[in-house]
């Protein structure tokens, strides 16, 4: 969202404002007041409109007048049960509210600019020898093309504002930088080695009580001295599998320039500029799996450039595992975020916070940054100022 989009959003919310004083001071009621009396008339006209149609559903009515009343009424109902089936998230939801009107009561605060300085601003050139350095070599320069994979994602958001939740873009932010998790590596590697152990160990288990037991005789107890370690050593990894997520994402730093690649099993990550990574989508609705078995929907993270180290095979890596949109939310929003020209979107502010608060950066091995603290109210822990840069 450029600043002339929202200067008219904050327009917008003034002449509401004005609008609802100017209403109560004509007609003497609050807006709770009128509130009520609007959603007994809705209420009226669509008992009245059941009343001549019975049996039928006024959200399908063709009278289009009935139908908006009636999705009204529906949202209205859904918001009240939400807010009576979650009274902790509403309460946090309405703290969250008030601490945002406070922080604009400050202008001097909320509007203030602070220093961009540890921003990246290298050219490209730069970045790529920067990225070599790190790396201990070269680049290769490669070209992608699949007959599979032929929808290559936009690079940029409509809007630095656009979309919902940070759960819906597959992303996590502290600000400094992004991640986008790889669809494999460590963690899925333990994941899938504790599932087997654990089923292994109680599948042998019982054939062993079952069909072993009653010939061991005095030696029933060296099944469980087996499968016993073999349950418990599953179980830990299965609950600890997280320890190694922090492999497993690509993570674009807004500081730097540089987008680091995850950990692959037999090769440790390199660095490289955010423009060579592009992302594609398949160009059917689906991709099988190695089996033909269960089908699943992914994308693919490509480096145009990779380290001449890479001596047998280019990099690819697969992402998502979702639906394409919201792939191509969590690639655009990647792209956005290393363009510094522009703030951080509202949408990663959650993300934001949420690092701010358990005082970690996006890895959780170091702590938060020192340059984006200066953006977060020390006892609420969320964003007070107008933009976060």
């Amino acid at each position: 969202m450029n600043i002339d989009d929202k200067n008219a959003e904050e327009e917008r919310i003034f002449n509401e404002l004005a609008d609802r004083l100017i209403a109560e001071e004509e007609d003497g009621l609050t807006h709770e007041e009128r509130k009520k009396i609007k959603r007994e008339n809705r209420i009226n006209a669509i008992k009245q409109w059941c009343a001549e149609n019975p049996n039928r559903d006024p959200a399908r009515a063709k009278d289009k007048t009935i139908k908006q009343l009636a999705l009204d009424e529906k949202a209205v109902v859904r918001r009240e049960e939400f807010r009576k089936n979650n009274p902790e998230k509403v309460a946090e939801i309405r703290k969250r509210t008030r601490n945002e009107r406070r922080y604009r009561d400050n202008r001097a605060t909320y509007k203030e600019r602070l220093p961009r300085d540890y921003l990246h601003k290298d050219s490209y050139e730069t970045r790529l020898k920067k990225a070599e350095a790190l790396n201990g070599c070269r680049f290769k320069t490669r070209t992608f093309k699949s007959k599979r994979f032929t929808d290559e994602y936009a690079a940029e958001l409509k809007s630095p504002n656009r979309g919902s939740t940070l759960e819906g873009h597959w992303v996590e932010s502290d600000g400094k930088q992004l991640a986008i998790s790889w669809f494999g590596g460590w963690s899925n590697l333990f994941t899938a080695l504790s599932f087997l152990l654990m089923v292994a160990a109680v599948m042998f288990f019982f054939v062993d009580l079952v069909v072993i037991g009653f010939v061991w005789g005095d030696y029933r107890w060296v099944p469980f001295a087996i499968y016993a370690p073999m349950f418990i050593v599953g179980f830990y990894m299965l609950k600890h599998r997280a320890i190694l997520a922090h492999r497993d994402n690509f993570y674009f730093n807004r500081h730097t320039g540089l987008v680091k690649t995850p950990h692959t099993l037999f090769r440790k990550p390199f660095y490289l500029p955010y423009e060579d990574i592009v992302c594609y989508g398949a160009n059917e609705r689906n991709v099988g799996s190695a089996r033909g078995g269960s089908r699943v929907f992914v994308s693919l993270m490509v480096p145009l450039k990779y380290p001449k180290h890479y001596r047998f095979t280019k990099p690819t890596f697969y992402v998502g595992g979702s639906n394409r949109q919201w792939d191509s939310l969590a690639y655009a929003t990647a792209m956005t975020f290393m363009d510094t020209s522009i703030p951080l979107g509202t949408h990663l502010y959650q993300s934001i916070e949420h690092y701010f608060k358990i005082d970690k950066d996006i890895t959780e091995k170091h702590a938060f940054p020192e340059e984006l603290k200066p953006y977060l109210d020390p006892d609420d822990c969320q964003v007070n100022r107008h933009e976060v840069w």
